[in-house]
């Protein structure tokens, strides 16, 4: 068997599984050090520093690779869009009030980079949530990066194509290292977020 072809959707795979959601294979860090690059992620997210190399001011969508490096998805620039696409986020979660939000989705590179749209349906509204100022960071959800990855997080998102690759347990997980414990799944078919309720 040849690298690629370790996990579906490596680089022998046929191209319909590009989206297909997955745990994907990711490199396993120390625990201090996933912490450290989730603490980056939270800083560049909510624009009080941006990544390396990055000296432009702008509001970012953060995603961390399964290779753990991040990605900045910039919003569009502030100011741009009209009140009507502002309004809906606004109602959603004021960005009078600055939160946190988590997300647990599917971030192979090659989705990414090929149709993020498709490899995150929600993006658009997890782009609107940090166009109006809350800080979001995106990560697949393997239990190696769980807990660093919702640390702080005042929300968390969960791609329900990805839930029934998470260990089990990973709510309780989640919302014990979470600022509140609010939890939402995003079915795929639906298109609606439905709340998790936790003991």
């Amino acid at each position: 068997m040849q690298n690629g072809d370790r996990f579906p959707g490596g680089p022998n795979a046929p191209e319909q599984n590009l989206f297909q959601p997955r745990m994907p294979e990711v490199d396993v860090v120390e625990p201090e050090v996933i912490e450290a690059v989730f603490n980056t992620a939270r800083q560049a997210a909510s624009g009080e520093a941006g990544l390396p190399g990055d000296e432009t001011p702008h509001r970012y969508l953060v995603v961390m690779t399964p290779g753990r490096m991040l990605m900045q998805v910039p919003c569009p620039p502030a100011g741009s869009l009209p009140p009507e696409r502002v309004a809906p986020m606004e109602r959603m979660l004021p960005g009078a009030m600055k939160r946190n939000i988590a997300v647990i989705a599917y971030t192979d590179v090659k989705a990414l980079q090929t149709d993020i749209s498709q490899a995150i349906p929600f993006v658009g509204l997890l782009m609107g949530l940090a166009y109006i100022g809350h800080a979001v960071w995106v990560f697949e959800g393997h239990p190696s990066a769980l807990a660093a990855g919702c640390r702080d997080a005042d929300l968390l998102f969960v791609d329900g194509g990805m839930a029934p690759y998470l260990s089990e347990g990973w709510p309780a997980e989640a919302a014990s290292v979470m600022r509140r414990r609010e939890i939402y799944v995003h079915d795929r078919a639906s298109f609606q977020i439905k709340r998790v309720l936790l003991k």
